[in-house]
């Protein structure tokens, strides 16, 4: 579910880096606030996070929380909820906090503004028609999916959520993405990471040198997609999101840039495609927006749609489990404080299990970053199957 945060130069991709950009008031704006986020995550959280690990409760937490590797959630919510009390009583971890809250905020403050200064500009670069490369296509829903847990949430402190700006394309690919974004230091991205190397690293977990269709659930605006036609030019290209505005962003894009996508407005827990249809099937930075439950179907319908010997791969912030317990404060804030409701759920929950549930084999997951992000989740399906779907 993620915008373009980055667009190909001119000659890569058939013009789809526009000759005009934002205005110096516009981009200086936010240029700031990148800089606030260096600061905040670059030098305040390792105070804070020194701080803790000094105090003696803190100490004596973590051991215990470093131990448990299979955690009772209630016991992991508890202990996570005294280390923030602990935390809190820092004047660096608040104002580490602050300064995170203030630039997720300010990005729409004055990300907005800056792209309406330019609003002619970019309105034209994304409503002109674009030839569709041959095989490349977008079905849009004639009753728009609509899952409570998706309508009722401003997602990531977007006004309107993802749909509620319709601009918001631009404002990803052109504003937060290069001048923010790209820094690292939010949410379970560390500091200084590269965002786009993340993505290229986490397609490259899958084990086979190629594939022939490969499907992304949630695939937003195809800066996934865009990556994996990178690694596995060959692959077919397949993806569905709820997002309509992202869906249509993420079409002229892939158009302007030359590789060819099969989109569908549908809910990913409920697809079209046909059974054994696919031999790949990779998630980036969906699970933790989606509650258990749906996230359980999600898997049921991926099995579903996967060919025998087929494989998966999701990248996802890490579990409480792998992580400390300072960090796990952290992801925890982002829950209540970066409207990421079902944040905390997921990271005490257990991807492993949901997927072994769904009949999945060969499931592991592991660390490929800092933090432990990106943290990815692999497995396949079986090679043989029964006619219900579980491995024989």
């Amino acid at each position: 579910m993620t915008f373009m945060t980055k667009l190909e130069r001119k000659g890569d991709g058939g013009g789809s880096v526009p000759d005009f950009s934002l205005t110096q008031r516009g981009r200086s704006g936010l240029q700031i606030l990148g800089s606030i986020q260096r600061y905040s995550a670059g030098s305040l959280r390792k105070v804070a996070a020194d701080t803790f690990a000094e105090n003696e409760e803190a100490k004596a937490l973590s051991a215990e929380h470093e131990a448990d590797k299979n955690p009772d959630k209630k016991a992991l919510r508890q202990r996570i909820a005294r280390a923030r009390e602990i935390c809190e009583s820092d004047p660096n971890y608040r104002m580490e906090r602050f300064l995170q809250r203030y630039v997720a905020e300010e990005n729409f403050n004055r990300g907005i503004p800056a792209i309406e200064e330019r609003r002619e500009q970019f309105e034209k670069f994304v409503t002109e028609k674009v030839e569709p490369v041959e095989g490349s296509e977008l079905t849009m829903a004639a009753e728009p999916p609509a899952p409570k847990y998706w309508t009722d949430v401003d997602w990531h402190l977007e006004p309107g959520g993802w749909d509620g700006y319709d601009l918001y394309g631009p404002l990803f690919a052109f504003g937060l993405g290069p001048l923010i974004f790209k820094f690292g230091g939010y949410a379970a991205v560390g500091y200084g990471d590269d965002i786009i190397e993340q993505r290229m690293s986490a397609i490259r977990q899958f084990p086979k040198k190629s594939y022939e269709r490969i499907y992304e659930p949630g695939c937003g605006g195809v800066s996934t997609l865009g990556a994996i036609n990178k690694v596995f030019p060959g692959a077919e290209l397949y993806g569905s999101d709820l997002s309509p505005l992202l869906l249509k962003n993420g079409y002229m894009l892939a158009n302007k840039m030359n590789f060819p996508v099969h989109l569908k407005h549908e809910d990913s827990t409920q697809t079209s495609e046909p059974d054994n249809s696919v031999d790949g099937v990779i998630t980036y930075a969906l699970h933790h927006e989606m509650p258990p439950k749906a996230n359980k179907e999600l898997f049921k319908e991926m099995f579903r749609i996967m060919k025998p010997g087929a494989d998966i791969v999701l990248s996802d912030p890490p579990p409480f489990r792998a992580v400390s317990l300072f960090h796990s404060v952290i992801l925890d804030w982002d829950t209540d404080h970066r409207a990421e409701p079902f944040f905390s759920t997921i990271l005490e929950s257990s991807l492993e299990e949901m997927m072994e549930e769904a009949g999945f084999e060969a499931v592991e997951a592991y660390s490929i970053g800092q933090d432990g992000y990106p943290w990815i989740t692999r497995a396949r399906k079986p090679a043989e199957t029964t006619e219900q779907g579980v491995a024989a």
